[in-house]
């Protein structure tokens, strides 16, 4: 099963705040989960303790009252993930009709494109 499988919304949401600051016991994560919205302790408490069941969180007693959590996945090993789940779902599997769309769509710039196509020289 593929990591992105793995990972509800929900969840990820977490995950994203546990990538960009390493570790954070429970409080210190529903305070950055918070800053746009209050958020529900229990809630996080349940969906960290499934992400350590699916073995992508890890807690580590931090002092006897309370644990750090820790992502056991890479953002960028999630990313791979998420990026091959996303080509196969939508262009079958074909990276061709992912870039042609979105240069055809405009959502790609002048500049990404000349960046794209050094990146493809210096592959060759």
């Amino acid at each position: 099963m593929k990591i992105t499988d793995q990972i509800t919304d929900a969840e990820l949401e977490i995950m994203k705040v546990l990538w960009e600051k390493k570790s954070l016991t429970l409080n210190e994560l529903v305070e950055e989960l918070s800053k746009e919205e209050p958020k529900n302790k229990s809630t996080i408490k349940t969906l960290l303790y499934r992400l350590i069941d699916k073995n992508i969180v890890k807690s580590v007693e931090k002092n006897k009252k309370e644990n750090e959590y820790k992502p056991l996945i890479s953002e960028k090993k999630y990313l791979k993930s998420a990026n091959e789940t996303f080509l196969e779902k939508m262009y079958d599997g074909n990276v061709n009709n992912m870039l042609l769309n979105f240069v055809e769509d405009k959502k790609i710039t002048k500049e990404e494109i000349e960046k794209l196509l050094n990146i493809i020289d210096e592959r060759e």
